[in-house]
Order: structure tokens, then sequence, then C-alpha cells
């Protein structure tokens, strides 16, 4: 239960004009062209939780079959749903089905509904109605491999920075310029160059890479190891391997000269082993001039990542995801983070969606959720009055995107 402060907290932050700080919605176009029905609303992160309670690959595969009956498909999705319904994931989607096509829950009573209000709403200006008039959203930064998002203001595109340079025939022809001449390591650095300064001429504010383990660069093994594909000595590299350690290096050197960001999806996803962020703290050292956007403040590694943010100025903490991952996660790290982090080195929200953008909306309820109730309590202990929590709310959803980003006032 929301206390009065935290209702009126909210009330306040729905006036606020936000920057969704990270999706990966394309351009709409993609969206109303396609099929869609209940399932739409669990074809992203659920699609895990839907694994873990039992469903097979296959079974979750015929969810999307639409020459299965729609009945014959929910007999299947029903006894997996029970299990998850519970969860963050979960709630966005329950959130989304109830704002935008009346459903007081998603069940075998009104899973058939749904499916026909989903179908009749998917139509041109379905992101101008979920992403600005629901949800009171000025831009999404959107990471889907493209620059060409259909000329709406409300996606601005964030690009990759990393590409698959493991084999001969990926690095001779990247997929950024694949009628690149690449014939050396130097080829391969120019056709990165070109890239950063092509797409930040297109819109792009920022490049996306994974806090993997890199080594120290080094020009001379990354030499090597491109002559050993480019002579044919081996087939693939392994990852990590010098080649990518020094392209790497060097394409946050670029989106540095290019005043880009460099967005760090840290944490959680498959062998997150390998996504923990202190491997990033030799890169936060090497480059200094870049500004470093770090996803999902680690999770699981929160206070790993609170401590990037606590020791490195070009070090900002980005709470896409987090609050569909656990909203109790979210609301410690945040609480935790007004105590060590500077106010302007947090990103409150990314709705982090691809093809459900109605649930862009539930997971901004519960952001706002998470940020009143964390606010409320800072107020009722006397540490900050209503106005100075309003103000905080709104740089982390508004003022510190828009300057991190250099959005535009």
């Amino acid at each position: 239960m929301l206390s009065e402060t935290a209702q009126a907290l909210l009330r306040d932050m729905a006036e606020f004009e936000i920057i969704d700080c990270h999706e990966h919605l394309g351009p709409e176009r993609n969206r109303v062209a396609a099929q869609v029905d209940v399932f739409t609303l669990f074809a992203h992160y659920t699609r895990g939780d839907l694994a873990v309670a039992g469903m097979s690959d296959a079974q979750y595969q015929s969810l999307f079959n639409r020459d299965i009956p729609l009945a014959r498909r929910w007999a299947v999705f029903e006894p997996f749903w029970e299990q998850i319904r519970w969860g963050s994931y979960a709630r966005a989607a329950l959130l989304a089905a109830q704002r935008f096509y009346g459903a007081d829950d998603i069940n075998a009573r009104t899973f058939e509904a749904i499916s026909e209000a989903m179908q009749q709403a998917n139509t041109p200006g379905l992101y101008d109605r979920v992403l600005r008039q629901a949800c009171n959203i000025r831009t999404c930064l959107t990471q889907c491999g493209s620059t060409d998002l259909g000329g709406t203001p409300l996606l601005t595109p964030v690009m990759p920075l990393a590409y698959e340079m493991e084999t001969w025939q990926a690095l001779s022809r990247p997929p950024f310029e694949p009628n690149a001449a690449v014939r050396s390591l130097d080829d391969t650095l120019d056709a990165v160059r070109r890239y950063v300064v092509r797409v930040k001429a297109e819109g792009a504010v920022g490049l996306k890479m994974m806090s993997n383990p890199y080594k120290d660069p080094k020009r001379e093994e990354a030499l090597s190891a491109f002559e050993s594909l480019r002579s044919g000595a081996v087939s693939r590299l392994p990852v990590p391997n010098p080649l990518r350690d020094y392209v790497v290096d060097q394409a946050i050197s670029a989106a540095a000269d290019n005043d880009l960001v460099v967005c760090v999806h840290t944490g959680y996803w498959g062998d997150f082993r390998l996504l923990d962020p202190l491997h990033m703290i030799p890169i936060l050292q090497r480059h200094p001039r870049a500004r470093f956007d770090i996803y999902h403040v680690g999770y699981p590694w929160v206070r790993e990542a609170l401590m990037l943010g606590k020791g490195f100025p070009n070090v900002w903490l980005n709470f896409c995801w987090t609050h569909i991952i656990s909203q109790k996660f979210a609301m410690d790290a945040l609480d935790e983070a007004i105590d060590l982090i500077p106010m302007n080195k947090l990103l409150a929200f990314g709705g982090d969606y691809g093809v459900p953008v109605e649930k862009v909306y539930g997971h901004l309820v519960m952001a706002r959720e998470d940020v009143a109730r964390v606010l409320a309590r800072r107020i009722a202990d006397g540490q900050m009055t209503a106005a100075q929590a309003l103000a905080l709310a709104r740089q982390w959803f508004v003022e510190n995107p828009k300057a991190l980003y250099r959005l535009k006032a």
C-alpha cells in the first residue's frame, strides 16, 4: 500500500515528460505489420520465467503459431502462467492489459477479449498512444540495430559498439559496412571509426557494449590475431581474444572523440558470470574522457556497480530493466544509491522492451512506484522535504539523461 506521501509524489511525477533510458523498440511500422494477440505480451522477458517454470522451447514457440487456435495455445500457456504471475516480469504485462485493453486480469475469462482488443489497437499511432499519451515519454533511447526509426522523435537510436570478428568472413565484411575493403588491422579500425561518425550523423547518441572480460589491449597481439585469420592459419578466434580487446578499446576511443555515450550491459543475462560490472574497471581507467552508462545497476552485483558510480567520475548508473527484475531490489538499490552517489549520476528508468510496447507502460508504473516509496520514506524520516524529493525524481527521470546524452532541451 502506498503512503499518502508516496501517492502525492506519484501524481506529481506523472506530469514529468520523461526520458526512457533504454529500449529495444524498432520502428512502429514493424509492430503494426505484425500479428498480435495476448501472447505478444509474453514475447520478451517473461520467456525466461516460463522456461524456468518448466515450459519447453517448443511449447513457447507454439504460443506464437497463429495456425494453432488461440484457445489451444492458452491451454498450453495457462499452467505455466499460474507459476509466474506473481513475478515482476508478469506484473508489467498485467498492468498493460488493464490500462490498454480493459482487463482486470489475464486469465481464461479474458484472454480472447484481450487478443481482440490488441488486434484492433495495432494500428499506426500505437507508439504515440502508449509512449506519449499513456507514459508521457519524450523519447526512448532504443537499440534495435538501426538508425532508421521512422522519423519519430519518440525514438532515439543507440547502436552496437562491438560486432562479431572471430572469423575472417565476419571480419572482412563488417555488418555496418559490408563493402569495406578490409585487408589490414588499420582497415578494420578505419571502418569502425567511419561507422561511429556515420551513426552519430544519423542521430545515434550512444554505442552499446557488454561488460565481458577484456584484457589490456595490445596492438602487436591484435595484429597477430588478425593475420592468423587473414592467412587462414586459424578458422575462428576464441572469445575473448586480443583482436576483440584491441578493436573494442579503439571503438570506445572513437565514441569519446565523437561525444557518444558508451552504454554497458552488466549483470543478469545467460551466463551472467561473464557480465560482472567489475570487468569495466580497467576500461574506465583507460578512458577517462568517455562517458559510461552502466545498465541494470549490475544486478546481481549491485554494490559492485554502485561502487563504480561512487569511484569514477565518468560513470552513470542506469535503472533500466531493474524494476521488472525485482521491485524490491530496485528500491533497495536506489535507497543505497542516495547514500552513496551524487544525484546527477542516476537514471531512473528504461523499459528494455522490444515488440510488446504496451509493457513499457507497465514497467514505468512500477518504476514510479519504486521511486515514490523510496523518497516517501526519506521524507517521513525527516531527511528531505517533499519539494526536494520531487526535484530528485525529476533529475533521475528527466534532467540527468538529458545531460548525459546531450539531448536538446
